[in-house]
């Protein structure tokens, strides 16, 4: 087996397989808010978004995403759209989490689904919103984070975007990674409920002008 680092990563539209991988990549991205959302119920997340990766539309879907791939096997996804689907795609998504979901997170969803999209500005008109980037944890630390990015930039601009914006934990490390990568802060946003009741951190929106 080839050692995994940037070198022997090949980038590739995402497939459907491997959900349940695909589904721990996308909660390494926000788990404090996944927690949140889903009561801290993991392998509920993990059946329901997996679900929603192997779909042909939604936020969580593959059809968004591109995959780094070593020796064809997922080893990092970078997941994002232009903001003219942002709603439809949100909203697809969490008709597919609500038709999924058991009696007790349809009953614990209204005491945080209105808070939680507090943490998250508004996408410019121009922009094009990266909503998931993660490496497999085998993975971390070679490079292939970058060539995922750099990647996401050109996906960007061939959209004709002015900007890439996304949001992260202010207490996730990865927000060096972006900074380093060109990324600005631009705002900070917390929501005290769900801090209070979840731990759910201040999120930063971070922006890359493409132009």
């Amino acid at each position: 087996m080839t050692v995994m680092n940037a070198d022997t990563i090949v980038l590739a539209e995402a497939g459907p397989g491997e959900p349940d991988l695909a589904a721990r990549l996308i909660y390494d991205t926000g788990s404090y808010v996944f927690d949140c959302l889903y009561d801290r119920d993991f392998e509920a997340f993990l059946k329901i978004t997996g679900f929603q990766w192997q779909q042909q539309g939604g936020a969580f879907s593959h059809v968004h995403a591109r995959a780094a791939l070593h020796d064809g096997n997922l080893a990092g996804i970078a997941l994002g759209f232009p903001q003219s689907l942002y709603e439809q795609e949100f909203g697809t998504a969490m008709i597919a989490m609500a038709e999924k979901a058991g009696p007790d997170l349809i009953a614990h969803l209204p005491s945080v689904a209105g808070h939680i999209p507090w943490l998250f500005p508004d996408v410019p008109d121009d922009a094009w919103y990266l909503l998931f980037l993660s490496a497999h944890p085998q993975a971390r630390g070679r490079g292939i984070g970058e060539k995922l990015l750099v990647d996401c930039y050109e996906r960007a601009r061939k959209a004709g975007c002015a900007s890439l914006h996304l949001d992260v934990a202010s207490v996730n490390p990865a927000l060096r990674f972006y900074e380093r990568m060109g990324l600005e802060r631009l705002v900070e946003s917390a929501v005290p409920k769900i801090a209070a009741s979840h731990g759910v951190p201040s999120h930063i929106r971070m922006v890359k002008h493409l132009v």
